[in-house]
């Protein structure tokens, strides 16, 4: 299964985790990463940084395959099932990530497997 997370959005949620990383970081169950992203399987999958959340809003960056706003239930629902299985979790990853993906304007793609999730860009199609 393999989940793409856009670049322009990418580039939205670091500069929001950029103002955000200065004042705190909240711990990821009990684990205190470094300032960075989670990838979250929950209502959908979504990337979301670990930045203090003052004003309680926090931008999320939906999968494209796996977005309950914009999708029939039944066809995100299969495809967090095949990302995060029924359970809902929560993966850290490292801000260097997102930034590489931003520098070379790829999107962000995640691929699942029972055992592993690998992540890599991916140069955008003309």
């Amino acid at each position: 299964m393999r989940l793409t997370f856009p670049a322009d959005k990418l580039r939205d949620l670091l500069a929001a985790a950029e103002s955000r990383w200065p004042l705190g970081l909240r711990p990821r169950g009990g684990v205190e990463d470094p300032a960075g992203f989670w990838l979250v399987g929950d209502q959908g999958v979504y990337l979301m940084h670990n930045g203090k959340a003052t004003d309680g809003k926090q931008i999320i960056v939906y999968a494209r395959e796996c977005n309950p706003d914009s999708m029939p239930f039944d066809q995100w629902w299969a495809a967090k099932q095949a990302s995060f299985g029924g359970d809902d979790g929560c993966e850290f990853i490292d801000a260097a990530v997102v930034r590489d993906a931003i520098a070379a304007n790829s999107p962000l793609v995640f691929e699942f497997t029972e055992t592993t999730i690998s992540v890599f860009t991916e140069q955008p199609r003309h």
